[in-house]
């Protein structure tokens, strides 16, 4: 009876041998298939990008970029402004405090305009004349003491660093909607292209 048994076991390896083998081969081609399409959708990706004039890597490192400088500039316009001003104290009568009242007043200013020309760095809108004229400006008021100009100034950038913000928010949501819009058609391309590879050139 043992005898028997034996070839019955030796039959069943033997006819479980070619399946499993065939279920590996099965798991190995969807594995490629996945592996091909998922490449093949990022090189598509890539192509469309470029083809449209957009840059997705520099663009998505742009948006921290954005977001750092949108950082820090509503919270120079929500009191950061208003605490460097009250630092400084009351503005003397009499030179030659004035003069250096108006000088560090005029550097505050200058400090915080920065932030508007760092925004236009990232649109690729700066311009080394205006602000070196701006500077210029500032120390000129601050050589004569004049604060009402310094204060005028003061609230120019103020005006600046709100269209700043209006700049900034758009530009990072412009951005944040491509790159949801490029993920999404990634996904679409993938499994599209799977399905592809499944009944097409990658088909087992």
């Amino acid at each position: 009876m043992e005898s028997g048994i034996k070839p019955l076991l030796s039959y069943a390896t033997f006819s479980k041998g070619p399946a499993f083998m065939a279920s590996i081969n099965r798991d190995v081609m969807a594995l490629i298939r996945i592996f091909t399409s998922c490449l093949t959708a990022a090189f598509l990706i890539f192509f469309i990008s470029s083809l449209s004039g957009e840059d997705l890597i520099k663009n998505n490192s742009t948006i921290d970029d954005l977001d750092r400088i949108l950082a820090e500039i509503t919270v120079e316009l929500e009191g950061g402004i208003d605490r460097r001003i009250k630092q400084l104290g009351e503005v003397p009568a009499i030179n030659p405090y004035k003069k250096f009242y108006c000088a560090e007043f005029a550097k505050e200013i200058h400090e915080v305009s920065y932030l508007t020309e760092k925004q236009k760095i990232l649109f690729d809108a700066y311009n080394v004349r205006n602000f070196e004229n701006k500077s210029k400006r500032l120390v000129a008021y601050s050589e004569t003491a004049n604060m009402q100009s310094l204060l005028n100034e003061l609230e120019i950038v103020k005006r600046e660093l709100k269209n700043s913000v209006n700049l900034v928010d758009k530009r990072r949501k412009k951005f944040l909607r491509q790159r949801t819009a490029f993920i999404i058609l990634f996904f679409v391309l993938w499994i599209a292209i799977y399905f592809f590879y499944s009944r097409g050139i990658i088909r087992r």
